[in-house]
């Protein structure tokens, strides 16, 4: 980096909704994901139900690649106020920090409910066992000396998003250091990274299976890279937002092509061509109508925009224990699924605002500062008053 003064990036309360909505549709996928048709995860109703299999499978290539993509746009955003040592410094505290500790504190739980459910995932892939009958006051000794038992759950996002911020520190510090590009691109142009997406799905065999466990799993490494470098790019080339705004509802019209190709097609190259172009539509079309159509900035959005890391890091044990509640009961799966999404949330927002905030040390653990939280700047301006 040079030695000139950072320059200082307006927070943008249209990318802080962007934000909420994705971290809103994690939340989605896995209350989906214990009545979609796919096998791997920790909890199953006795029989699928097949709009959770249609959403899921939207929802996943699309978040995870709206996901990574926002991280992109964020560490270039980053990188323009400060040092690449301090940036990745800033980033271990963000993300290897609740990485740890859930594996720690939240893993040992999920992995017990796992296993009580006569599941199991690991490296190796995915198992049927016989369920875990033993007090948890039993298991956690073994989960916790047994590396096998590991598990780190929906924390593998964060896992490989430090990863491919170390990897690619060189390319988002040149993109940094760039003046930003305000050249608008042909409408053609926004149809090219879809197609590359695709290609590489295509040859790598990406997307299928969705193990997620970095060592299996370098084919959807490469595709999350691709849209975390795409994030990047957006970040320095603001006149490529400016077209996503323009052509948003065709990149929304993209999505759901793609979507519907995933599943005419499934685990094959057509399949996989469409699953990248489903994903580039999605990063598209998420940015071009969030951009479109921005919200007012406000302290409540702020608020939900800085907390989607904790709640997404403490959102899966509650889920999935109100899952488990849930299924003896029979209900539809629809109920079902709101009760369980509508729990969990409110769970992990309250964890998230009666007991990380007001505590230094579990705000460090939720990757957060462990300083007094920043007030919104509307109850700062109310503050002087």
């Amino acid at each position: 980096m040079s030695d000139s003064a950072p320059r200082e990036v307006p927070r943008r309360a249209d990318l802080d909704l962007l934000r909420v909505l994705l971290c809103g549709a994690v939340l989605l996928i896995h209350a989906l994901m214990v009545h979609a048709e796919d096998p791997r995860y920790h909890v199953k109703a006795p029989e699928s139900w097949w709009p959770a299999t249609l959403l899921s499978h939207g929802l996943r290539v699309g978040a995870l690649a709206g996901f990574f993509a926002l991280a992109g746009w964020g560490s270039v955003g980053a990188l323009r106020r400060r040092r690449a040592g301090r940036f990745l410094g800033n980033r271990a505290a963000r993300l290897f920090v609740p990485l740890a500790a859930g594996l720690l504190i939240l893993g040992p739980v999920i992995k017990y409910i796992e296993l009580g459910q006569g599941r199991d995932l690991r490296l190796a892939g995915f198992r049927l066992v016989e369920p875990l009958a033993m007090p948890f006051g039993d298991f956690l000794p073994r989960y916790l000396t047994r590396l096998s038992l590991l598990t780190w759950s929906h924390l593998w996002f964060l896992a490989y998003l430090l990863l491919l911020t170390v990897l690619l520190l060189p390319v988002l510090a040149a993109l940094a250091r760039r003046a930003p590009l305000q050249r608008v691109p042909s409408r053609a142009a926004i149809w090219l990274p879809g197609l590359g997406l695709g290609f590489w799905l295509a040859v790598s065999g990406g997307y299928w299976p969705a193990l997620h466990n970095l060592v299996q799993d370098w084919a959807n490494l490469g595709h999350f890279a691709l849209c975390f470098l795409a994030g990047a790019v957006l970040a320095s080339w603001p006149g490529l937002e400016a077209r996503l705004r323009a052509e948003a509802w065709t990149l929304a019209g993209l999505f759901l092509a793609g979507l519907a190709g995933l599943l005419l097609f499934g685990p094959s190259p057509p399949g996989r061509i469409a699953v990248g172009i489903c994903a580039w539509g999605a990063i598209g079309a998420g940015f071009g109508l969030v951009g479109r159509y921005p919200p007012q900035p406000s302290a409540a959005l702020r608020w939900l925009a800085d907390a989607t890391l904790p709640v997404f890091v403490l959102h899966h044990l509650p889920l999935l224990a109100i899952a488990v509640a849930l299924l003896p009961l029979g209900l539809p799966p629809a109920l079902a699924i709101a009760l369980t999404v509508a729990g969990g949330a409110t769970v992990a927002l309250a964890l998230h605002g009666f007991l990380v905030l007001p505590q230094p040390a579990l705000r460090r653990l939720m990757g957060l500062p462990s300083g007094p939280p920043a007030l919104p700047d509307a109850a700062l301006q109310t503050s002087r008053l």
